[in-house]
């Protein structure tokens, strides 16, 4: 016997949650269950974010969420229009629920009101005889001061209401009935009542005659994760309840029923519900129960209990009134997997997220419920249930591009028109490796556009007529409204307050129009076609939301690429050959600002008041960062850029009067590489290299200096000295000017590239900071210490 337990199989890293603990265990469950389990390397959380949640980590399941309503409340807690996340994979679901609010809202609303909240636990106690137990009952009760004192030393959440002794022989189980505020409050009151428990228990010893043999911090009787009938009579956890009125027009018009046929629907389900034994009729509150739980982070396991709900429809006047209760929801706003990013999201959506909202939710949860309710027992009686789910419920193909799109046969016309030979046959496609996420934009927005092909993918193509294979990479590009959505989810992190800056201003992210930019750009380079890689062949196809690039890859010829986080690699004559190279675009297209708004797909130029405007988002998210890395933003920088934000309506009304041009607007050693001619040694040879930069997507109208405030925070560091920063500044200028033809004062160019170094701080840095809560950036503390650096020597300069 003890040689098998020696042979048990063990789970790897036990204890431990990281991402190579993540792997160890994947690897090993891969060889002991003999399945490859691809699918399971895609894992898009923080794994030491998830202590506490989770043991044994060894990956996610995600489930798609669509929008349900909105639905028109008049509650207390819930008011006004809200839309709520419905986390499901079940057809027609929010669809039908959907269809419920509309006609709910038509016709007024849904009426909502918790009625109480309940949390409970049921020790079980032991003792030599029925009057000893009933002794201890009542003694239990005389010390509720006592005990309810003990309970606040452990939580200051939980508050215990009620205890009541059930007797059953010589035992008794003691509910402990507590309000927990806005924690669903499982564990929060194991915990009370544990401590309660060991108090009575030594408490007891003094009582004479009245000896305990023992007790179990749980009897089964109090009902967690189960639908009991103690639970829908007294209620457990929210009891909460929703009504609403139906007119005849909008039962017609919406549902496409009568008063008549959902009172004889209503009729025939109570009747089904006592045939069947079922415990209270409702026609699926579960669906819409399991659907937001999801959605939101609650305890799945307690939809059962949660799911239990009274459904009444009447005939009033010429419509339906209909009323439904939940007398056990089980719901938090804090704690447990309400914390996740995600679900956090999805309650801050709601008006949900963090303390002083549970109350809210669990009449959100009502509204819904009743509107599903509505929705799908006029279906079942009008004839449209089987055919919603046939239409909506079915795994219709929808034609993303994918991978599997890449064949000789889509390169063949790109690559013909890009080489001017239209004889060239593309042989074979060879593709190199998975598809990687370089970019901040492009790791922001995965998530989102997870089913269709985002990101850059190497790979060989093969041409006949050629000894060696066109080296290229595919540039699959997400939305602006996927990257805008992600962005949003992002800010959201940061509070509601900024998620709903983030919706009245994320016009001035940039981010607009950013599946169009890059390829416009490549369509007619004019003088970027300098810098910018060799294109073969442009595909856009909005109908699949395909917008591609084929570019040359940039593997050989080339130094210094993707070299974010070696600031070392860059010497100086390497810096002066990128400003060299942008400096040919910068000064093309100085003071031309009306020439390149002509330009449709550059979208309209950010302006003064508009940037003003959002000052409270960006002030929101350096407090919010000051919170999340006190290492970096300490309080003196935070006073300092929170003066910049509030002047910020003066200052960019200067930067933007002044000659502006194209600039890259993610100029940084992320984005750029150098090429190198045969005849360099690369010992200080500025003459053999020259810029090729990539990933324009943000492009936009700005001044010059915004690249190089830029640039300077990548490829310098921390301990940069004035002198070096003055020297770069002065070798951009000239570039410029020299390109430009017009003589471009020094103190100009300096209050420029002061002004642009604030703008790189307050609207750049931001949001990587906030990408760096959720998806560790390894270069972005050091721009960010460098970038510090950058201001002190301007203010001690000025």
């Amino acid at each position: 016997m003890s040689q098998a337990i020696d042979k048990t199989p063990k789970v790897p890293d036990r204890g431990h949650e990281s991402e190579i603990s993540r792997q160890r265990r994947l690897h090993w469950i891969r060889e002991q269950s003999g399945n490859d389990l691809t699918a399971l390397d895609r894992f898009t959380l923080d794994p030491a974010r998830l202590v506490g949640n989770i043991e044994n980590l060894v990956g996610s399941v995600e489930i798609p969420v669509g929008l349900a309503g909105p639905l028109l409340f008049d509650g207390e807690y819930a008011t006004d229009w809200i839309t709520a996340p419905f986390a499901t994979t079940e057809g027609a679901l929010v669809a039908s629920v959907s269809r419920g609010a509309l006609a709910v809202s038509r016709c007024g609303g849904v009426v909502t009101r918790v009625l109480g909240q309940r949390m409970i636990r049921a020790p079980r106690f032991d003792l030599d005889d029925i009057v000893s137990a009933q002794r201890f009952g009542q003694w239990v009760q005389d010390h509720f001061r006592e005990i309810t004192a003990e309970v606040a030393t452990v939580s200051r959440h939980a508050k215990l209401i009620e205890l009541r002794p059930v007797q059953i022989g010589r035992s008794v189980d003691i509910l402990f009935e507590y309000e927990t505020g806005d924690a669903s409050g499982q564990n929060m009151t194991t915990a009370c009542t544990w401590r309660a428990c060991l108090w009575i228990e030594k408490a007891i010893e003094a009582v004479p005659d009245l000896a305990l043999r023992s007790f179990c911090i749980e009897g089964n009787a109090g009902g967690d994760k189960k639908l009991m009938q103690r639970s829908l009579i007294n209620g457990r956890g929210m009891r909460v309840t929703a009504e609403c009125h139906i007119d005849a027009a909008t039962l017609a018009r919406v549902l496409k029923v009568t008063a008549d046929d959902m009172v004889r629907a209503f009729t025939i389900g109570v009747t089904g519900t006592a045939m069947s034994g079922g415990v209270m009729p409702n026609i699926n509150v579960a669906n819409s129960i399991a659907a937001i739980f999801a959605a939101t982070g609650q305890d799945l396991a307690c939809v059962h209990e949660s799911g239990a709900g009274l459904l009444t429809i009447e005939a009033e006047g010429d419509g339906i009134y209909a009323s439904l209760l939940l007398p056990s929801l089980a719901i938090g706003t804090v704690g447990g997997g309400t914390s996740l990013p995600q679900q956090a999201n999805y309650l801050k959506m709601m008006g949900c997220g963090g303390t002083g909202t549970a109350r809210r939710l669990a009449e959100v949860i009502a509204g819904y419920s009743l509107a599903l309710d509505i929705s799908t027992i006029a279906a079942v009686i009008g004839g449209q249930f089987a055919t919603a789910h046939e239409r909506l419920g079915r795994n219709r193909p929808i034609h993303w591009f994918t991978e599997l799109d890449l064949t000789p046969e889509f390169f063949q016309p790109l690559l013909a028109e890009a080489t001017a030979d239209p004889g060239a046959t593309v042989e074979t496609v060879k593709i190199l490796g998975n598809v990687t996420d370089a970019s901040v934009i492009s790791e922001l927005t995965h998530r989102v556009s997870s089913q269709k092909l985002v990101g850059i993918l190497p790979l060989d193509l093969h041409v006949s007529g050629r000894s060696e294979p066109i080296e290229a990479v595919v540039k699959s590009k997400p939305l602006d409204a996927e990257v805008v959505l992600a962005a949003h989810r992002l800010v959201s992190l940061a509070g509601g307050r900024l998620s709903e800056a983030w919706s009245r201003g994320s016009d001035v992210s940039g981010f607009l129009g950013t599946h169009m930019r890059e390829l416009a750009l490549y369509r007619d380079p004019g003088p970027m076609a300098a810098v910018m890689p060799k294109c073969y062949g442009i595909y856009e196809a909005p109908e699949r939301e395909a917008f591609l690039l084929v570019l040359e890859r940039l593997d050989t010829g080339v130094i210094l690429k993707d070299s974010g986080n070696r600031p070392q690699d860059w010497r100086d004559f390497h810096i002066e050959a990128a400003l060299t190279g942008i400096a040919g675009v910068h000064g093309h297209w100085y003071g031309r600002e009306a020439e390149l708004l002509e330009n449709e797909w550059l979208g309209p130029p950010t302006r003064a008041a508009r940037v003003a405007d959002m000052s409270d988002l960006w002030l929101g998210l350096y407090e919010h960062h000051r919170q999340e890395f006190p290492h970096l933003v300490d309080s003196a920088w935070l006073a300092e850029v929170g003066q910049q934000i509030a002047t910020m309506g003066t200052w960019w009304r200067e930067l933007e009067a002044m000659p502006r041009t194209l600039v890259h607007n993610d100029f940084n050693s992320r984005n750029i590489a150098l090429r190198r001619s045969p005849d360099s040694d690369d010992d200080g040879d500025i003459d053999g290299l020259s810029l090729v930069a990539y990933d324009w997507e943000l492009t936009t109208v700005h001044v010059p200096q915004r690249d190089l405030v830029e640039l300077l925070a990548y490829v310098l560091t921390p301990d940069v000295s004035s002198e070096t920063v003055e020297h770069f500044v002065e070798f951009h200028r000239r570039a410029v000017s020299k390109v430009a033809g017009v003589e471009i004062t020094p103190e100009l160019w300096r209050r420029g590239y002061r002004l642009a170094l604030s703008d790189f701080v307050i609207r750049r840095l931001s949001l990587y900071l906030l990408a760096h809560t959720v998806h560790r950036l390894s270069f972005i503390e050091r721009v960010v210490a460098t970038a510090q650096t950058l201001g002190r020597i301007e203010n001690e300069a000025t």
